[in-house]
């Protein structure tokens, strides 16, 4: 209950952010972005998209475990800032560390990238266009990993393309090396009215001592925004997704037809609520791949509460989630562990977006 006082007290201390990991995941959506719902945290989709987010200090409250993947319940701190400078939009972001880049290095054993810088420069006219560049490095003893890379994206009145290109990176220990191969994250949206249609293809790959693991995965789909009144707007997403990953020459492969249903509500002039539930509804894995499609309904929840200038942002779960890694779930971590309860979990991702 002293929690709960605490974080009511930091909520009375003013216009919606939209920006944190704690909302998006609350509607079903990925963590880094999302294909149809607006927030600042698509820049890490398409950084053309930090023209509509300029002005704002992001903070998003947790550890920083190196080597582990940021979760709910294990969130890594991270932050940063976007300002202006006559006609563009700059902006630098502090330890958005790339999941799959510490998934793909610890997989081989070794040293996991850590503390990643980016940095955002843009433009709007006729056509919006970003860029952005960022590098994640970590060393110990007579090891070292480092990664580098950038994202471009532009919109064009409904139609918008993006990429993110990892461009290097490299591990070793000792004598022993792990060299990954060019990644490639792309997508294309397409705006008509409350429906905006997507696709989205993706490659990346690893190599150590002459064995080379790699994966490819593409996907298309629609999500609807529908707003039934001043107060209520709702969410759906229904999307195919097919991956293949190659280990060693041999093949497994999955595909999966997930669906999202989710609405935020402004349930008092300064409280927002929010959540979703997510469920495959066809899919296969190989038996290779030693993972199930069965068990991935998710449910997740959040509250925002803004003042001013002022967001402050939190999820809250049901249960625990199977989904993680699994293509169309978002990041598959959105669980506090402790239902509704009012103990030390009861918001996790706890975000604060400041406009000044």
């Amino acid at each position: 209950m002293k929690n709960l006082a605490i974080i009511l007290g930091l909520m009375i201390a003013a216009s919606p952010a939209f920006a944190s990991r704690a909302r998006l995941e609350s509607l079903g959506e990925g963590k880094n972005g999302s294909f149809y719902v607006s927030d600042a945290r698509n820049i890490f989709l398409n950084p053309a998209q930090i023209v509509k987010h300029k002005k704002k200090l992001w903070l998003e409250f947790g550890g920083d475990t190196v080597g582990s993947r940021d979760s709910a319940t294990a969130p890594r701190g991270q932050g940063g800032f976007s300002n202006t400078f006559g006609d563009f939009t700059y902006g630098v972001y502090l330890n958005n560390t790339s999941d799959r880049s510490i998934n793909t290095f610890s997989s081989v054993g070794f040293l996991t990238p850590d503390s990643q810088l980016e940095a955002f420069f843009a433009g709007e006219g006729g056509m919006n266009w970003g860029i952005s560049l960022f590098y994640a490095g970590n060393s110990a003893l007579n090891q070292t990993v480092s990664i580098f890379g950038t994202r471009l994206g532009i919109e064009s009145g409904n139609f918008a393309v993006f990429t993110t290109v990892g461009i290097a990176s490299k591990a070793t220990n000792g004598a022993t090396e792990a060299k990954g191969k060019i990644s490639i994250d792309g997508g294309l949206t397409y705006a008509m009215e409350n429906t905006t249609f997507f696709g989205k293809f993706s490659t990346f790959g690893v190599e150590t001592s002459g064995v080379e693991a790699k994966q490819m995965s593409f996907g298309a789909g629609f999500g609807c925004t529908k707003e039934w009144s001043k107060t209520v707007t709702s969410y759906s997403r229904l999307e195919f997704d097919h991956q293949k990953t190659t280990v060693a020459g041999v093949d497994s492969k999955l595909w999966n037809v997930p669906v999202v249903l989710g609405a935020e509500a402004q349930a008092l002039s300064w409280l927002a609520v929010r959540g979703s539930v997510a469920m495959s509804l066809l899919g296969q894995s190989d038996v290779q791949t030693q993972r199930s499609l069965s068990g991935t309904t998710t449910v997740a929840a959040g509250l925002g509460a803004t003042f001013g200038d002022v967001n402050i942002d939190g999820v809250i779960s049901t249960g625990t989630v199977t989904t993680t890694d699994i293509p169309g779930f978002g990041t598959g971590a959105n669980t506090s562990g402790n239902a509704f309860g009012f103990g030390n979990n009861m918001l996790s991702r706890v975000a604060l977006t400041y406009n000044f």
